[in-house]
C-alpha cells in the first residue's frame, strides 16, 4: 500500500505508466448511492469487452469500495478504468484532498474496512493528489497476480 503522493516503485511504476496512457473508458458518476451500483456494471461491462472475466470479483469489490469512498464527498467524481495484457488499472478521482484512511478493523466499528478489501484484492494500490485539487485513489489487478477475492472458497 502506498499512502504517500509517490509513483509505485519498479515494474509497477512501468506497468501503472503503460496502463494510465492507454486510457479506455471513463466515466464521471453522481454522488448518489447509485454510483456504486453504476461503476460495478461499466466494470463488468469493461472486462467482459476486455475478455478478462477472470478478475471479475475482486474489480468489483474495489470499485464499489472506491466508488463508496468518493460519493462521501458530495462532487460528480469519475472513474476510470484502463488495460495493459492482463492488468487492469481502476482509478477513482474525488474532489477531496483528504488521504485515504486505512483503518484497522475493530469489532467497534462498521466501516473503514473499504481499503483494507482493496489491498486485499489487488496487486498494489495507492493515491495521488490532483493539480487542480483533490486526489485520484487507485489500484492494480492483474490476472497474473491478483489474490482471489476475500471469503472465496478454494
Amino acid at each position: 500500500m502506498r499512502t504517500t503522493p509517490e509513483v509505485p516503485a519498479g515494474e509497477d511504476t512501468a506497468l501503472r505508466a503503460d496502463i494510465t496512457e492507454n486510457r479506455t473508458y471513463r466515466f464521471p458518476l453522481p454522488p448518489h448511492p447509485i454510483a456504486a451500483e453504476q461503476a460495478r456494471i461499466l466494470v463488468k461491462i469493461a472486462l467482459t469487452a476486455w475478455k478478462i472475466n477472470d478478475i471479475a470479483d475482486n474489480a468489483v469489490i474495489i470499485v464499489a469500495e472506491l466508488v463508496t469512498n468518493a460519493m462521501k464527498f458530495g462532487d460528480v467524481f469519475q472513474l476510470a478504468l484502463s488495460r495493459r495484457g492482463d492488468a487492469v488499472l481502476i482509478e477513482v478521482q474525488d474532489s477531496s484532498d483528504a488521504c485515504p484512511d486505512r483503518r484497522r478493523q475493530s469489532v467497534d466499528r462498521v466501516d473503514g474496512r473499504g481499503l483494507l478489501l482493496v489491498e486485499a484484492c489487488a496487486k498494489d494500490w495507492g493515491w495521488h493528489p490532483e493539480e487542480q485539487g483533490g486526489k485520484t485513489v487507485w489500484a492494480i489487478i492483474d490476472a497474473r497476480t491478483t489474490p482471489p477475492p476475500p471469503g472465496a472458497r478454494m
